[in-house]
Protein backbone atom coordinates (compact mmCIF):
# COMPACT_ATOMS: atom_id res chain seq x y z
CA UNK A 1 0.00 0.00 0.00
CA UNK A 2 1.50 3.71 -0.82
CA UNK A 3 2.17 5.50 1.57
CA UNK A 4 0.37 9.18 2.08
CA UNK A 5 1.77 12.48 3.33
CA UNK A 6 -0.90 12.95 5.56
CA UNK A 7 -0.60 9.50 7.80
CA UNK A 8 2.12 8.05 7.59
CA UNK A 9 5.41 10.59 5.79
CA UNK A 10 4.28 14.15 7.25
CA UNK A 11 5.09 12.45 11.28
CA UNK A 12 8.27 11.96 10.14
CA UNK A 13 8.99 14.71 8.25
CA UNK A 14 7.18 17.36 10.43
CA UNK A 15 7.58 15.75 13.59
CA UNK A 16 5.34 17.52 16.79
CA UNK A 17 6.04 17.00 20.19
CA UNK A 18 9.70 17.56 19.90
CA UNK A 19 11.23 18.14 23.44
CA UNK A 20 15.10 19.26 22.97
CA UNK A 21 16.90 18.96 26.35
CA UNK A 22 17.41 21.46 28.44
CA UNK A 23 20.09 22.42 30.54
CA UNK A 24 21.15 24.56 33.79
CA UNK A 25 24.11 26.21 34.95
CA UNK A 26 25.05 27.11 38.66
CA UNK A 27 25.83 30.99 38.42
CA UNK A 28 27.44 30.59 41.97
CA UNK A 29 29.48 28.33 41.11
CA UNK A 30 30.28 29.22 36.97
CA UNK A 31 33.41 31.33 36.13
CA UNK A 32 32.60 32.09 32.88
CA UNK A 33 35.09 30.28 31.07
CA UNK A 34 33.30 29.66 28.31
CA UNK A 35 34.61 25.97 27.78
CA UNK A 36 31.09 24.24 27.88
CA UNK A 37 30.05 26.72 24.45
CA UNK A 38 33.27 25.35 23.20
CA UNK A 39 32.64 21.76 23.46
CA UNK A 40 29.01 21.87 22.14
CA UNK A 41 28.83 20.18 19.17
CA UNK A 42 26.15 22.48 17.30
CA UNK A 43 27.02 25.74 19.39
CA UNK A 44 23.92 25.78 21.45
CA UNK A 45 25.26 27.33 24.54
CA UNK A 46 25.92 31.39 23.89
CA UNK A 47 27.61 33.75 26.28
CA UNK A 48 25.29 36.48 27.79
CA UNK A 49 26.07 40.11 28.68
CA UNK A 50 27.35 39.09 32.51
CA UNK A 51 29.92 36.54 31.48
CA UNK A 52 27.74 33.67 31.91
CA UNK A 53 26.69 30.70 29.56
CA UNK A 54 22.64 30.01 28.49
CA UNK A 55 21.51 27.81 26.39
CA UNK A 56 20.01 29.62 22.80
CA UNK A 57 16.25 29.67 22.07
CA UNK A 58 15.12 27.71 19.25
CA UNK A 59 19.19 26.04 19.06
CA UNK A 60 18.96 21.76 19.24
CA UNK A 61 20.54 20.10 22.30
CA UNK A 62 20.10 16.55 22.06
CA UNK A 63 21.44 15.65 25.68
CA UNK A 64 24.76 14.21 24.50
CA UNK A 65 26.26 16.14 27.79
CA UNK A 66 29.68 17.21 26.67
CA UNK A 67 29.05 20.62 28.53
CA UNK A 68 29.38 18.39 31.61
CA UNK A 69 32.26 16.90 31.20
CA UNK A 70 34.05 20.46 29.99
CA UNK A 71 33.08 22.45 32.80
CA UNK A 72 35.95 22.45 35.37
CA UNK A 73 33.78 22.75 38.67
CA UNK A 74 30.60 20.73 37.74
CA UNK A 75 28.05 24.00 37.35
CA UNK A 76 26.20 22.51 34.84
CA UNK A 77 22.99 20.09 35.29
CA UNK A 78 20.43 18.91 33.55
CA UNK A 79 17.02 19.87 33.83
CA UNK A 80 15.30 17.67 30.96
CA UNK A 81 16.79 15.13 28.40
CA UNK A 82 15.69 15.22 25.02
CA UNK A 83 12.13 13.46 24.32
CA UNK A 84 9.27 12.88 22.10
CA UNK A 85 6.37 12.89 23.39
CA UNK A 86 3.99 11.11 20.73
CA UNK A 87 4.33 10.13 16.95
CA UNK A 88 6.16 8.11 14.67
CA UNK A 89 10.31 9.59 16.83
CA UNK A 90 8.27 8.98 20.27
CA UNK A 91 10.85 7.85 23.08
CA UNK A 92 9.72 5.54 24.75
CA UNK A 93 9.50 5.47 28.01
CA UNK A 94 8.99 9.27 27.56
CA UNK A 95 11.15 10.94 28.87
CA UNK A 96 13.99 8.30 29.91
CA UNK A 97 15.97 8.62 32.98
CA UNK A 98 19.83 10.11 32.59
CA UNK A 99 21.83 7.55 34.95
CA UNK A 100 25.61 7.98 35.59
CA UNK A 101 27.12 4.08 35.47
CA UNK A 102 26.02 2.18 38.16
CA UNK A 103 28.65 1.37 41.12
CA UNK A 104 30.49 -1.52 39.98
CA UNK A 105 30.01 -5.41 41.99
CA UNK A 106 32.30 -8.23 41.92
CA UNK A 107 30.80 -11.45 41.62
CA UNK A 108 29.44 -12.19 44.94
CA UNK A 109 28.06 -8.93 44.81
CA UNK A 110 30.78 -6.71 47.26
CA UNK A 111 31.71 -3.38 46.24
CA UNK A 112 33.93 -3.35 43.56
CA UNK A 113 36.23 -0.80 41.50
CA UNK A 114 36.20 -0.16 37.82
CA UNK A 115 39.09 -2.21 35.67
CA UNK A 116 41.28 -0.16 33.51
CA UNK A 117 38.90 -1.16 30.25
CA UNK A 118 36.13 0.02 32.28
CA UNK A 119 37.81 3.12 33.19
CA UNK A 120 38.63 3.69 29.28
CA UNK A 121 34.77 2.88 28.27
CA UNK A 122 33.12 5.05 30.72
CA UNK A 123 35.58 8.09 30.41
CA UNK A 124 35.83 8.31 26.63
CA UNK A 125 33.68 11.22 25.21
CA UNK A 126 33.49 12.08 21.20
CA UNK A 127 36.02 15.10 21.27
CA UNK A 128 35.84 17.57 18.50
CA UNK A 129 37.91 20.57 19.74
CA UNK A 130 41.55 19.63 18.23
CA UNK A 131 45.03 21.80 18.80
CA UNK A 132 47.40 22.23 15.52
CA UNK A 133 49.82 19.54 16.38
CA UNK A 134 50.49 17.20 14.16
CA UNK A 135 49.70 13.33 15.20
CA UNK A 136 52.89 10.91 14.31
CA UNK A 137 52.28 8.30 11.62
CA UNK A 138 53.54 5.76 13.89
CA UNK A 139 50.71 6.45 16.62
CA UNK A 140 48.16 6.34 13.24
CA UNK A 141 49.42 2.98 12.29
CA UNK A 142 48.40 1.66 15.92
CA UNK A 143 45.52 2.84 15.64
CA UNK A 144 44.73 1.45 12.06
CA UNK A 145 46.29 -1.77 13.16
CA UNK A 146 43.62 -1.56 16.32
CA UNK A 147 40.69 -1.57 13.42
CA UNK A 148 42.73 -4.25 10.93
CA UNK A 149 42.67 -6.65 13.63
CA UNK A 150 38.90 -6.30 15.04
CA UNK A 151 36.22 -9.39 14.06
CA UNK A 152 34.08 -9.35 12.18
CA UNK A 153 31.07 -11.54 10.06
CA UNK A 154 32.65 -15.11 8.98
CA UNK A 155 35.92 -13.34 9.07
CA UNK A 156 35.21 -11.34 5.92
CA UNK A 157 37.51 -7.91 6.95
CA UNK A 158 35.27 -6.02 4.65
CA UNK A 159 36.86 -2.04 5.48
CA UNK A 160 39.37 -0.48 3.61
CA UNK A 161 40.75 2.14 5.25
CA UNK A 162 41.96 5.81 3.90
CA UNK A 163 44.28 7.94 5.71
CA UNK A 164 43.91 11.66 4.68
CA UNK A 165 46.30 14.17 6.09
CA UNK A 166 46.09 16.76 3.15
CA UNK A 167 44.85 19.70 4.49
CA UNK A 168 43.54 20.63 0.71
CA UNK A 169 41.87 17.28 0.12
CA UNK A 170 39.70 17.86 3.81
CA UNK A 171 38.97 21.40 2.68
CA UNK A 172 37.50 19.75 -0.43
CA UNK A 173 35.67 16.98 1.50
CA UNK A 174 34.29 19.35 4.32
CA UNK A 175 33.17 21.84 1.29
CA UNK A 176 31.37 19.21 -0.67
CA UNK A 177 29.81 17.79 2.85
CA UNK A 178 28.16 21.12 3.62
CA UNK A 179 26.95 22.02 0.00
CA UNK A 180 25.18 18.43 0.13
CA UNK A 181 24.02 18.31 3.49
CA UNK A 182 22.86 22.11 2.90
CA UNK A 183 20.80 21.10 -0.17
CA UNK A 184 19.70 17.93 1.81
CA UNK A 185 18.54 21.00 5.02
CA UNK A 186 16.81 23.38 2.58
CA UNK A 187 14.57 20.50 0.76
CA UNK A 188 13.67 19.50 4.27
CA UNK A 189 12.81 23.20 5.67
CA UNK A 190 10.50 23.73 2.85
CA UNK A 191 7.13 22.62 2.75
CA UNK A 192 6.88 21.72 -0.88
CA UNK A 193 10.20 20.61 -1.56
CA UNK A 194 10.29 18.67 1.67
CA UNK A 195 7.70 16.18 -0.36
CA UNK A 196 9.96 15.37 -2.55
CA UNK A 197 12.39 13.58 0.45
CA UNK A 198 9.55 12.03 1.84
CA UNK A 199 8.81 10.53 -1.98
CA UNK A 200 12.48 9.26 -2.36
CA UNK A 201 12.03 7.96 1.69
CA UNK A 202 9.05 5.54 0.14
CA UNK A 203 11.24 4.38 -2.23
CA UNK A 204 13.93 3.57 0.09
CA UNK A 205 12.81 4.08 3.93
CA UNK A 206 15.97 5.73 5.84
CA UNK A 207 14.38 7.44 8.76
CA UNK A 208 17.62 7.69 10.56
CA UNK A 209 18.51 11.02 8.46
CA UNK A 210 15.59 12.31 9.30
CA UNK A 211 15.94 11.99 13.26
CA UNK A 212 14.84 15.31 14.55
CA UNK A 213 18.59 15.34 16.68
CA UNK A 214 20.35 15.22 13.38
CA UNK A 215 18.12 16.89 10.92
CA UNK A 216 17.48 20.19 12.91
CA UNK A 217 20.42 19.81 15.74
CA UNK A 218 23.34 17.77 13.84
CA UNK A 219 22.50 19.58 10.16
CA UNK A 220 19.92 22.37 11.15
CA UNK A 221 22.12 24.23 13.58
CA UNK A 222 25.43 23.10 13.54
CA UNK A 223 26.55 22.72 9.53
CA UNK A 224 23.98 24.94 7.89
CA UNK A 225 25.28 27.53 9.96
CA UNK A 226 28.96 26.28 10.08
CA UNK A 227 29.52 25.63 13.44
CA UNK A 228 32.26 24.13 12.32
CA UNK A 229 33.78 22.31 9.75
CA UNK A 230 32.51 18.71 9.00
CA UNK A 231 35.55 17.34 9.75
CA UNK A 232 35.88 19.53 12.82
CA UNK A 233 39.50 20.86 12.20
CA UNK A 234 40.97 17.76 12.75
CA UNK A 235 44.58 16.94 11.51
CA UNK A 236 44.00 13.53 10.63
CA UNK A 237 41.00 11.72 8.88
CA UNK A 238 40.48 7.93 8.36
CA UNK A 239 38.08 7.55 6.17
CA UNK A 240 36.63 3.43 6.52
CA UNK A 241 35.13 2.23 3.70
CA UNK A 242 33.29 -1.61 3.35
CA UNK A 243 32.09 -4.01 0.97
CA UNK A 244 28.11 -3.20 0.54
CA UNK A 245 28.27 -6.82 0.07
CA UNK A 246 29.44 -6.98 4.06
CA UNK A 247 28.02 -10.47 5.93
CA UNK A 248 26.02 -8.88 8.23
CA UNK A 249 26.00 -5.21 6.25
CA UNK A 250 28.99 -2.90 6.45
CA UNK A 251 27.71 -0.78 9.02
CA UNK A 252 27.58 -3.34 11.93
CA UNK A 253 31.42 -4.36 10.69
CA UNK A 254 32.44 -0.96 10.60
CA UNK A 255 31.46 0.24 13.67
CA UNK A 256 32.85 -3.20 15.06
CA UNK A 257 36.37 -2.15 13.86
CA UNK A 258 36.13 1.40 14.44
CA UNK A 259 35.24 1.19 18.27
CA UNK A 260 38.89 -0.48 18.09
CA UNK A 261 40.49 2.34 16.76
CA UNK A 262 38.30 4.72 19.01
CA UNK A 263 39.44 3.30 22.02
CA UNK A 264 43.18 2.69 21.18
CA UNK A 265 43.66 6.02 20.00
CA UNK A 266 42.29 7.06 23.56
CA UNK A 267 44.74 5.14 25.29
CA UNK A 268 47.28 6.90 22.57
CA UNK A 269 46.63 9.98 24.27
CA UNK A 270 45.07 11.00 20.82
CA UNK A 271 41.04 11.85 20.91
CA UNK A 272 38.43 11.21 18.23
CA UNK A 273 35.02 11.15 17.25
CA UNK A 274 32.93 9.76 14.61
CA UNK A 275 31.51 11.82 11.46
CA UNK A 276 29.40 9.87 9.12
CA UNK A 277 28.39 13.05 7.12
CA UNK A 278 31.46 12.65 5.73
CA UNK A 279 29.76 9.94 3.63
CA UNK A 280 27.83 11.70 1.13
CA UNK A 281 31.07 12.02 -0.47
CA UNK A 282 30.49 8.94 -2.24
CA UNK A 283 28.37 10.83 -4.87
CA UNK A 284 30.87 13.36 -5.62
CA UNK A 285 33.26 11.58 -8.13
CA UNK A 286 36.28 13.33 -8.21
CA UNK A 287 36.76 13.20 -4.03
CA UNK A 288 35.74 9.15 -4.95
CA UNK A 289 38.55 9.00 -7.63
CA UNK A 290 41.50 10.76 -5.80
CA UNK A 291 40.10 8.22 -2.68
CA UNK A 292 40.63 5.62 -5.44
CA UNK A 293 36.97 3.78 -4.17
CA UNK A 294 34.73 2.25 -6.71
CA UNK A 295 31.81 0.00 -6.34
CA UNK A 296 31.70 -2.59 -4.20
CA UNK A 297 33.69 -0.38 -1.53
CA UNK A 298 31.67 2.98 -0.45
CA UNK A 299 32.70 5.38 2.51
CA UNK A 300 30.47 4.08 5.42
CA UNK A 301 31.83 6.50 8.04
CA UNK A 302 35.16 7.91 9.30
CA UNK A 303 37.08 8.79 12.63
CA UNK A 304 39.01 11.86 13.08
CA UNK A 305 41.59 12.35 15.39
CA UNK A 306 43.99 14.43 16.78
CA UNK A 307 45.29 15.90 20.13
CA UNK A 308 42.38 17.75 22.37
CA UNK A 309 42.88 21.57 23.00
CA UNK A 310 41.31 21.37 26.23
CA UNK A 311 40.07 18.63 28.66
CA UNK A 312 37.06 17.21 26.96
CA UNK A 313 36.65 13.58 28.52
CA UNK A 314 34.82 12.39 31.75
CA UNK A 315 31.79 10.45 32.69
CA UNK A 316 28.16 11.42 32.19
CA UNK A 317 24.72 9.85 32.75
CA UNK A 318 23.22 7.65 29.74
CA UNK A 319 19.57 6.92 29.30
CA UNK A 320 18.48 3.90 31.19
CA UNK A 321 16.55 2.06 29.22
CA UNK A 322 14.07 -0.52 30.76
CA UNK A 323 16.00 -4.37 31.01
CA UNK A 324 14.50 -7.11 30.54
CA UNK A 325 15.77 -10.51 32.39
CA UNK A 326 14.22 -13.75 31.37
CA UNK A 327 16.39 -15.68 34.31
CA UNK A 328 17.06 -19.56 35.29
CA UNK A 329 14.18 -21.50 36.91
CA UNK A 330 11.83 -18.29 36.41
CA UNK A 331 9.18 -18.76 33.37
CA UNK A 332 8.14 -15.17 32.85
CA UNK A 333 10.13 -12.24 32.29
CA UNK A 334 11.60 -9.46 35.16
CA UNK A 335 12.02 -5.98 34.09
CA UNK A 336 14.28 -3.40 35.45
CA UNK A 337 12.20 0.04 35.52
CA UNK A 338 14.84 1.41 37.24
CA UNK A 339 18.45 0.74 37.92
CA UNK A 340 18.86 -1.84 40.70
CA UNK A 341 21.58 -1.00 42.30
CA UNK A 342 23.18 2.90 43.01
CA UNK A 343 24.89 5.48 40.82
CA UNK A 344 28.31 6.25 40.98
CA UNK A 345 28.64 8.59 43.33
CA UNK A 346 29.34 12.38 41.87
CA UNK A 347 33.23 13.09 43.35
CA UNK A 348 34.45 9.68 42.19
CA UNK A 349 33.89 10.54 38.69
Amino acid sequence: MAMTWEEDLKPIFRPEDVHMGKMKVDLEQCTGCGLCIENCPFATWEMTDNNTPRLKENWACFSCYNCMVACPVDAISIVEPYHVGSGFWKTYPNPLPAVYPLQPQDAEENADEWNEVEKIVYTRRSVRNFSDKPVPEPLIRRVLEAGRAAPSGGNSQPWKFIVVTNRALIDEMNEAAWRILTGLHRMYANDETVKTLAAGYEANPNPASYDPRIIRGGIGTGLVNRVSPVLLGAPVVILIAADSRAIGGPQMQVGICGTNMNLVANSLGLKATWVGFVAVCNAVPSIMEKLGLQAPFAITSSLVIGYPRFKQEGVVPREFRPITWWREGVDYPEIEETPPIPEVNKSTK
